[in-house]
Protein backbone atom coordinates (compact mmCIF):
# COMPACT_ATOMS: atom_id res chain seq x y z
CA UNK A 1 0.00 0.00 0.00
CA UNK A 2 1.74 3.00 -1.01
CA UNK A 3 0.81 6.28 1.63
CA UNK A 4 0.71 9.77 0.18
CA UNK A 5 0.82 12.76 2.79
CA UNK A 6 -1.63 15.25 2.57
CA UNK A 7 1.01 17.41 1.40
CA UNK A 8 1.82 15.23 -1.64
CA UNK A 9 -1.90 15.31 -2.83
CA UNK A 10 -2.25 18.89 -2.27
CA UNK A 11 0.90 19.52 -4.82
CA UNK A 12 -0.39 16.91 -7.17
CA UNK A 13 -3.55 17.87 -7.26
CA UNK A 14 -3.01 21.52 -7.71
CA UNK A 15 -0.55 20.24 -10.74
CA UNK A 16 -3.83 19.46 -12.26
CA UNK A 17 -5.81 22.27 -11.69
CA UNK A 18 -3.25 24.18 -13.11
CA UNK A 19 -2.68 21.53 -16.53
CA UNK A 20 -6.50 21.57 -17.00
CA UNK A 21 -6.60 25.51 -16.51
CA UNK A 22 -3.67 26.15 -19.42
CA UNK A 23 -5.63 23.84 -21.61
CA UNK A 24 -8.71 25.70 -21.58
CA UNK A 25 -6.62 29.42 -21.72
CA UNK A 26 -5.14 27.65 -25.39
CA UNK A 27 -8.55 26.98 -26.01
CA UNK A 28 -10.04 30.04 -25.56
CA UNK A 29 -7.15 32.35 -26.66
CA UNK A 30 -5.81 29.89 -29.59
CA UNK A 31 -6.93 31.50 -32.75
CA UNK A 32 -5.51 35.04 -31.20
CA UNK A 33 -1.99 33.21 -30.31
CA UNK A 34 -2.22 31.96 -34.24
CA UNK A 35 -3.35 35.06 -35.56
CA UNK A 36 0.30 36.23 -33.62
CA UNK A 37 2.16 34.10 -35.03
CA UNK A 38 1.47 34.11 -38.36
CA UNK A 39 1.60 38.16 -38.07
CA UNK A 40 4.90 38.35 -36.56
CA UNK A 41 6.42 35.78 -39.35
CA UNK A 42 4.64 37.70 -42.08
CA UNK A 43 6.06 40.60 -40.51
CA UNK A 44 9.31 39.49 -40.54
CA UNK A 45 9.76 38.66 -43.55
CA UNK A 46 8.32 41.79 -44.99
CA UNK A 47 10.66 42.83 -43.29
CA UNK A 48 13.59 40.98 -44.85
CA UNK A 49 12.50 40.39 -48.38
CA UNK A 50 11.21 44.31 -48.87
CA UNK A 51 11.87 46.58 -45.83
CA UNK A 52 13.28 50.02 -45.42
CA UNK A 53 16.94 50.10 -47.26
CA UNK A 54 17.38 53.97 -46.24
CA UNK A 55 16.42 53.72 -43.18
CA UNK A 56 14.12 56.50 -43.12
CA UNK A 57 10.74 54.39 -42.75
CA UNK A 58 9.32 54.37 -39.10
CA UNK A 59 7.76 50.94 -39.60
CA UNK A 60 10.11 48.34 -41.76
CA UNK A 61 13.49 49.96 -40.81
CA UNK A 62 14.05 47.60 -37.82
CA UNK A 63 12.92 44.10 -38.20
CA UNK A 64 11.24 44.05 -34.23
CA UNK A 65 8.87 47.04 -35.39
CA UNK A 66 7.76 44.80 -38.16
CA UNK A 67 7.20 41.49 -36.36
CA UNK A 68 5.02 43.76 -33.81
CA UNK A 69 3.05 45.77 -36.17
CA UNK A 70 2.53 42.39 -38.21
CA UNK A 71 1.65 40.71 -34.47
CA UNK A 72 -0.82 43.36 -33.82
CA UNK A 73 -2.44 43.26 -37.78
CA UNK A 74 -2.29 39.16 -36.98
CA UNK A 75 -4.73 39.50 -34.06
CA UNK A 76 -7.20 41.81 -35.37
CA UNK A 77 -7.35 40.20 -38.27
CA UNK A 78 -7.57 37.04 -36.20
CA UNK A 79 -10.17 38.10 -33.82
CA UNK A 80 -13.83 37.33 -34.71
CA UNK A 81 -16.48 40.18 -34.86
CA UNK A 82 -19.03 41.80 -32.34
CA UNK A 83 -22.11 38.81 -30.97
CA UNK A 84 -24.21 41.73 -31.76
CA UNK A 85 -22.96 41.58 -35.76
CA UNK A 86 -23.45 37.90 -35.86
CA UNK A 87 -26.55 37.90 -34.78
CA UNK A 88 -27.84 39.89 -37.12
CA UNK A 89 -26.72 38.07 -39.63
CA UNK A 90 -28.03 35.26 -38.55
CA UNK A 91 -31.65 36.81 -38.34
CA UNK A 92 -31.19 37.94 -42.22
CA UNK A 93 -30.17 34.69 -43.02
Amino acid sequence: MILVTESEFLASFLCIVKRFAMLNFIKKYKNYMIGIALGALAGFLYWRFVGCSSGSCPITSKWYNTMLYGAIMGVLLASPGSKKQKVQSEENN
